[in-house]
Order: C-alpha cells, then structure tokens, then sequence
C-alpha cells in the first residue's frame, strides 16, 4: 500500500462534492472502501504540528486555505476585511458537529476532519514535507477540511471515532464515510478500535452501506422505518437468520431475578451486521417490549440485552440495551426475536431442566444455527465463573457443553 494518492491533491479554488470515487452511492446502498487495519508502531517518529504547514496561500491570491475554505462553505456571500477580500470577517456557515449556524469568522475553526496528529500515527509519518504541507492545505474535497465551531473542535482535538463522535448524531453517518474517504484516498491506515466505531457509526446510516475491498463485503442493514409492533401476529412456523439466541440468564443468584436477568445474541453471518431497531423481544405468554435505539450486532459479534442496565445493579454484566416488561420464568418460558417487518428471527424454549440456578443455560459454542439451538441437547450450564460468583459468559463464545 502507497502512503499517499497517486496525485497530491491540490487546494484550488473548488472542490469535489460528496460522493467522491473512494465513496459512491447506488440507489438506497452507499459503498464505501475497507480500510487497512494496523495498530500504531511504537517506534515511530514524534508528532510535531510545525511539520505540517497550514493555512498556506497556494494560489497566491492572498486568500489562505482558512479563507478558501470559508468562502466555500459559506452559505451566503461572505464579508471580508478589506476591498482586496483577502481576510474573511463574516457569512453564514452551518456547523456540522452541531448543527448551530455561524455568522461570525472568528467562531468558526476549520477542522481537518481526520486531524493531523491521527494521519500521522496511521502512516503520514512516512510523508515528506510537501505531501505533509498538500494533506494540511487540502480542499480537492468539500470534508478534508470543514468550518466548524470552536467547541467542538477543542473537544475533538486528535481523537479518532473510536474517543470523539460529533454531537448532532443525524451527522454520524457522513462523517463515517467521510473519514473513511480521506483515509482511503490518502492511504492511511485504521485501528481496530476505530474501525469497530467507525461501523458503528455506518450502522446509524438511513440506507444500506456496503464496505468494499477485494476480499469480501460487509453489509449493514438499512435502518428500517417504524412500523406497527407485531402484537397478536402469529409467528411464522419457522425461523429465519442469521441472528441466534445463545445464552440465558433466567435465575441469577448473585442479585435479584428482577436486577440479573439477561439474555445474550450471536449473528451467526461472517458479513452482516444487524441493527436491531424496532425489533420485537416477546415471552411464550405474549408480554414483548420493542426495541427503540440503536442495537448494532456486528458480524460474529455477541451482544447482551438485560433487564435492568445498571452494572452497578445487575450483577456487573456489560449490557448494550436495557428492556422492559420481558420477565424470564424459572420453568417453562421462551424467548423470541421478532424483526420490524413481523417476522420471527430466532425462538428458544426451555423448561425447568434446562434453567440453572446462579447459572445461565449454555448453547454448546459449535452449534451456533438455527437448527441447532432448537435442540435442547446443544445447551447446557455454563461453567466459567464470573466476578459476581454466578456462572456464564455473557457478550463472549460460550463454554463447551
């Protein structure tokens, strides 16, 4: 992999509205390029700001890069300083973090959207003064570099995705692929950790996003609209992947039923990750309680769903959602999973055999498919102790059975 473009791109006077090669739409699914995952050497060079000269006046128009970039993000004619319209004093720009609205220059800072210390560490460390002073000075695309409010550029800092997310949550998506973008188009590599976040954050998208490369594809579902919760609708006769019901907590010793109880989810697909947004819990009695954020489950990833969210109170099991009304009966129960559109998922039935007091009850770890966990042969009490002196492993493979 180069550690750059094939071309520097150059900060003219105009630039490349979204989307650029490296991202492109089609129809409801935007693609966007994978990253190369690499964790940051320890013996690289140290960072210094005063390697990467900025706010430069390429053209030598007497307006810097501060000022290129102000003149085209402003949304009204902008006000300079003096006839020669050198300096911009004021206009009207439209903060992205936030979403306020600025009138005034000098409350806005212009941001390098994947900051400069970051694009070191992931590899412009190797870059020489000019390719360094071209990435600092770039506007070859209209969120390289972005007018955004002061606060929010303090508070960003050098922080990647994974420490720092902009505040208006309605941006999350378009700053994931437009940090994927510069990224890409710069060769720049991505920490796990920021990788996890940034997919997370593709996972906010309003339509379907593919992550491209030449070895594969990963697929996040498309956020689906609200639709009426399946009450009284029968469940179809059989399931439908890929997510899996996997591990049960229905009578912890360490805290309360009330407090402890959880249920763990596996998406069996090695591709697909699932937000699980006004998706449906429901018990063998009827009683369900419908999902209303943003549950991402990545692909082969576990995720914990818990009656009370509180570590501090549930016997210290990490949860990513708290539920309610959804109470597990010690005996005779089941546990399904309804998507948006009414169709059953996933359906786990148990009785008092197969209930483990201070236990959860277990799918053996090599039977993760639909067929599978219907049989209750495939489940078990789980053997790994957990800090609160009850049994499972909740959010991670099971034990074997």
């Amino acid at each position: 992999m180069s550690t750059a473009p094939p071309a520097s791109p150059s900060p003219t006077g105009t630039s490349t509205s979204r989307p650029i090669p490296t991202t492109t739409s089609g129809g409801d699914v935007i693609q966007v390029p994978r990253l190369v995952i690499a964790e940051i050497p320890v013996d690289i060079p140290g960072y210094s700001r005063d390697d990467w000269k900025h706010w430069v006046d390429v053209d030598r128009d007497c307006q810097d890069t501060r000022a290129e970039v102000l003149i085209q993000e402003s949304t009204t004619v902008p006000a300079f300083n003096t006839d020669r319209n050198c300096r911009v004093i004021g206009g009207s720009w439209d903060g992205p973090y936030t979403g306020q609205t600025f009138t005034e220059a000098s409350d806005v800072d212009i941001d390098h959207l994947v900051p400069l210390k970051n694009a070191h560490v992931s590899g412009a460390w190797q870059w020489d003064e000019a390719r360094k002073e071209d990435y600092a000075n770039s506007i070859a695309t209209d969120f390289h570099l972005i007018a955004v409010d002061k606060s929010s550029n303090r508070a960003k800092g050098a922080k990647g995705p994974e420490e720092w997310q902009p505040p208006d949550e309605t941006y999350r998506c378009q700053y994931a692929q437009d940090w994927i973008a510069v990224k890409d188009a710069w060769g720049l590599t991505a920490t796990v950790n920021e990788w996890e976040a940034l997919q997370g954050m593709l996972g906010q998208c309003s339509g379907a996003v593919k992550l491209m490369d030449g070895a594969g594809t990963i697929a996040l579902l498309p956020t689906e609209q609200p639709v009426p919760a399946p009450t009284g609708v029968p469940s179809p006769t059989a399931p439908t992947g890929p997510l899996l019901i996997t591990e049960i907590m229905a009578d912890p010793a360490a805290v309360r039923d009330t407090a402890g109880e959880w249920f763990e989810v596996y998406n069996a697909d090695a591709e697909l990750a699932v937000n699980l947004e006004n998706w449906t819990i429901r018990r063998a009695n009827g009683d369900e309680h419908r999902i209303l954020s943003r549950v991402v489950v990545l692909p082969e990833g576990y995720v914990v769903l818990a009656r009370n969210g509180d570590e501090s109170a549930n016997g210290g099991i990490t949860a990513v959602y708290e539920y309610q009304g959804i109470n597990l009966t010690n005996d005779e129960d089941s546990i399904e999973l309804v998507d948006s559109s009414g169709q059953l998922v996933d359906r786990v039935a148990y009785n008092a055999d197969l209930v483990f007091p201070g236990a959860s009850t277990s799918l053996e770890p090599t039977a993760l498919n639909a067929d599978a966990n219907d049989n209750p042969d495939n489940w078990c009490r789980a053997s790994s102790a957990m800090d609160n002196g009850d049994f499972g492993t909740p959010g991670e493979e099971n034990d074997p059975c």
